[in-house]
């Protein structure tokens, strides 16, 4: 007989998401710097794990591009390239405005209160801890908006595409006290959306993801002082 108080997931699949978690944390933060070398033995004792989880972590943060493996080598965290960053900024704008735009004409009133719920978020400047939490949040006000397109396929790529820009995200935070300006961008979007017009909400969104490339291009302009290493290509 199965003792009922038995936990379902097995300790190694558990062990293998809190590493997940933290590894993901401290690579988005910029505590493990882009460019590093991560083994997987000094990962374990960082984490206080085996290198069976880490294993399995760094295979999913290899998924969402924030890791590389190298045979024999190791891992390394993926550089950032304003390249990269460029790339990934046009296809946010081409994929999240039509998001934006069907779930205009698709969600429920309810589902945009929601919504709204979610915009009335800041962050607290210079304050790292807060900055984490405010990229959670931030991320879940993005991919609500997606999910209430009601395009499975969509929200796929637009959620893989947000989850590794994450990094360039936190590079902006620290320029200046955004927060308040972030959160009024949010709420500003959703008042669009709850008026049904979709050509203003879908403008809206353009110009505010224009508006936080603009600021992890100042971020990057600053790079050197704040020690972050920036790839060329």
């Amino acid at each position: 007989m199965v003792d009922s108080h038995t936990t379902a997931a097995p300790p190694r699949r558990t062990a293998a998401e809190g590493v997940y978690r933290s590894l993901k944390r401290d690579i988005i933060t910029l505590c493990h710097r882009p460019g590093a070398a991560l083994a997987e033995q000094a990962l374990a004792d960082t984490y206080g794990t085996s290198r069976v989880p880490v294993r399995e972590a760094c295979r999913r943060l290899q998924q969402e591009g924030l890791l590389t493996a190298i045979p024999y080598k190791g891992y390394f965290v993926s550089p950032i390239s304003p390249k990269e960053i460029s790339d990934s900024f046009e296809l946010r704008i081409a994929i999240e405005t039509r998001a934006v735009a069907l779930a205009v004409t698709r969600a429920t009133d309810e589902e945009l209160d929601r919504l709204g719920e979610l915009a009335a978020t800041e962050y607290t400047y210079s304050d790292w801890a807060s900055y984490v939490d405010f990229l959670d949040k931030n991320l879940g006000f993005h991919l609500e908006v997606a999910s209430l397109s009601r395009n499975d396929r969509l929200f796929a790529v637009l959620r893989n595409l947000l989850v590794s820009m994450q990094r360039f995200f936190f590079l902006g935070l620290d320029l200046g006290d955004f927060g308040p300006e972030m959160r009024n961008e949010h709420e500003l979007l959703v008042s669009h959306m709850r008026r049904r017009d979709v050509a203003a909400a879908a403008a809206c969104a353009e110009e505010q993801i224009t508006s936080s490339f603009e600021r992890i291009r100042r971020a990057l302009a600053a790079a050197d002082n704040v020690e972050i290493p920036i790839s060329e290509v």
